[in-house]
């Protein structure tokens, strides 16, 4: 088999449809619930932008997911060539330190936004 054209779309896109088939099969109820993206506190408005914050960091954190298993496939299947090993290798390095500073940024927001609400 040759893995010059190894693609990574069709395995993400399997992923992604398990996801939302998980999450859309139901015993007996039928009705879907839509959460209150909010929380319940529309008029606090630091709660607010600290759940957009959250969100979005936890979507930057699967995006950094999804690399680190890419640069994994990629040096695996390198097939011992120099240059795709050090591709894969590569990726998997900005992966991690992707990783380190979107927990280094969780953290610094975190501190940051109890310290407004407190005041």
């Amino acid at each position: 088999m040759n893995n010059k054209h190894f693609n990574l779309i069709p395995i993400l896109l399997l992923i992604l449809i398990s996801l939302f088939l998980v999450n859309s099969v139901q015993a007996e109820d039928t009705t879907v619930k839509i959460p209150d993206p909010l929380g319940g506190q529309a008029d606090d408005i630091p709660f607010l932008v600290g759940n957009i914050i959250n969100y979005i960091l936890g979507i930057l954190g699967v995006l950094a997911l999804v690399m680190f298993i890419s640069g994994g496939i990629m040096w695996m299947t390198s097939g011992g060539v120099p240059d795709k090993i050090k591709k894969g290798r590569d990726t998997l390095v900005w992966a991690i330190l992707g990783l380190a500073l979107i927990f280094f940024s969780y953290g610094l927001l975190d501190f940051i936004l109890k310290a407004l609400q407190q005041s």
